[in-house]
């Protein structure tokens, strides 16, 4: 069962995860000038798992050895990474960054939905619908509602980025459905990573040509930064905070996203903004707010059960 309210560490693990991956999309776009979408995929995945299953063996953790989780690690690697990560990145060939990160912010309605039928105790109630929806309108005027005038102008491009929004949103309840998220979280990331990057990088040399591309040092860069910090380290929040505060608020993160968007605009690129950002920044927190009213906070055995290695359904 879930501790009933997040607490202070966890809100700020959420902040940290919506700011690494608010970084992504500006990542991809500069990967992309010179490196193909399912080549990308397959090495940015592949990377990652270079980086997390060194920090596993560093730290004496195993991968678990029975046949059931890696079939669940299988699944995830195609539905949480290998299907998204190819669909944002052909999709981002297409449309505007800022109408996939409004297409983006739908997984807080998936995982809303998904939990409520598929979980026990991540039922929807009034607060977390009144919140989730807030914050959704929070994240239509942080990007502008002008972006909204793009729908149908490529619709295969939207759809792309809106399915890859819902896989990720069931993912992660499938995640706790299962018990994955009982296990450690730098041997949950570094096993999926794995699954995903035996089955990406064939991928890639079937459907592209990885040794005829000529990246430039920005793009691998970019890819580096994608791989370690967008992936890896986020991995490792991500499946703690699914463990111990649940798919409805970790998916939250993703109203986040568009606002550190914002922030890095501002810090590298000097972008500045109007008042009508700050305003919907501010409706985009309060909605995070509203979604954890009427929670009580309650003291959970088994807290810890996510760093002991020990898996369970």
């Amino acid at each position: 069962m879930l501790a009933d309210k997040p607490r202070f560490h966890q809100y700020a693990l959420l902040v940290l995860l919506g700011a690494i991956w608010g970084s992504s999309f500006f990542l991809i776009k500069i990967t992309l000038e010179t490196v193909t979408p399912v080549t990308l995929t397959a090495f940015r995945l592949f990377f990652a798992f270079l980086a997390l299953s060194a920090l596993m063996l560093a730290l004496g953790k195993r991968f678990p050895t029975d046949i059931q989780t890696w079939r669940r690690y299988i699944i995830i690697a195609v539905t949480g990474n290998i299907v998204p990560f190819v669909l944002i990145s052909w999709g981002e060939l297409h449309i505007e960054s800022g109408l996939a990160a409004i297409l983006m912010s739908v997984v807080p309605l998936t995982a809303l939905i998904v939990a409520h039928f598929w979980t026990d105790d991540e039922k929807m109630s009034l607060p977390k619908i009144a919140g989730t929806l807030v914050g959704f309108t929070g994240v239509v005027l942080l990007v502008g509602p002008e972006a909204l005038k793009g729908l149908g102008d490529s619709v295969l491009g939207q759809l792309a980025v809106a399915i890859a929004s819902f896989c990720y949103g069931a993912t992660s309840v499938y995640a706790r459905k299962t018990g994955l998220v009982k296990l450690d979280p730098i041997v949950n990331g570094s096993a999926i990573l794995l699954c995903a990057s035996v089955m990406a990088i064939p991928m890639a040399f079937v459907l592209e040509e990885p040794l005829v591309l000529d990246p430039t040092l920005q793009s691998i860069g970019a890819l580096i930064c994608l791989s370690v910090v967008s992936t890896a380290i986020a991995y490792i929040i991500l499946y703690y905070l699914l463990g111990s505060a649940g798919a409805n608020f970790t998916a939250l993160n993703n109203y986040l996203v568009p606002v550190f968007g914002m922030i890095w605009g501002f810090l590298f690129l000097s972008e500045r903004y109007e008042t009508e950002s700050f305003i919907a920044l501010a409706v985009i927190l309060f909605g995070i707010i509203i979604t954890q009213l009427g929670k009580k906070r309650r003291k959970v055995s088994g807290d810890t059960s996510l760093v002991n290695g020990k898996a369970g359904d």
